[in-house]
């Protein structure tokens, strides 16, 4: 059973991810955009890469033997907060900001609403949650401060950024580094609620 769910999680965060690049790509060659600047804008959301780090966790599951990293506790349950922040950011504080039709309305679902729920309840219910301690609440920052320097080097390299939170045009570096700070409290604090959760859960 868990591994027949595993395969549909896999299809739905791999269509999600396959139609969202493509709407990228076809919207560029419409728009007589260049395609590689495009396809780099579509790397540039933590949303894409939450959920090609879900895609993957499903993967080490469906594929057995295969992509055991992604298979560790520790990592699926870093990316069970770091697929919950991109839900709930996303609702809460972007949503309102555009509104997608058509297929962008279906991606959009899918990436930011769909793929979310059905991991974190992947995770609720059958990931393995052994061997977390709460020094990996510190370890998951990584992940974040990884993309937040990203988006920073390729801001400054195109002169657009991916969230408005981030925007450094708009908003100056002070402001920038204080939202990305508060930003990495909120994944502490997340990291200890899920391995006092998962500790909870598995004595359930």
């Amino acid at each position: 059973m868990k591994r027949l769910i595993s395969i549909a999680s896999l299809t739905v965060a791999a269509f999600a991810l396959i139609l969202q690049f493509y709407l990228i790509v076809t919207k560029a060659l419409a728009d007589n955009l260049n395609v590689l600047s495009e396809v780099w804008r579509f790397f540039s959301y933590m949303t894409i890469w939450s959920n090609i780090l879900v895609a993957l966790c499903f993967a080490s599951l469906v594929f057995v033997g295969k992509l055991s990293f992604f298979k560790r506790p520790a990592v699926q349950a870093g990316t069970f907060i770091y697929i919950l922040v991109v839900g709930v950011a996303y609702h809460f504080l972007l949503a309102h900001i555009w509104s997608p039709t058509g297929l962008q309305y279906v991606a959009d679902v899918l990436l930011h609403y769909a793929v979310p729920i059905i991991y974190c309840f992947y995770w609720l219910t059958m990931a393995d949650k052994t061997k977390l301690a709460y020094s990996y609440s510190f370890t998951w920052l990584i992940y974040p401060f990884v993309y937040f320097v990203y988006a920073l080097l390729r801001g400054l390299m195109v002169n657009t950024y991916p969230y408005p939170f981030i925007d450094v045009t708009a908003l100056g570096y002070s402001k920038v580094f204080i939202n990305s700070f508060f930003l990495l409290i909120v994944y502490v604090l997340l990291g200890l609620v899920t391995i006092a959760l998962s500790r909870k859960l598995r004595n359930a």
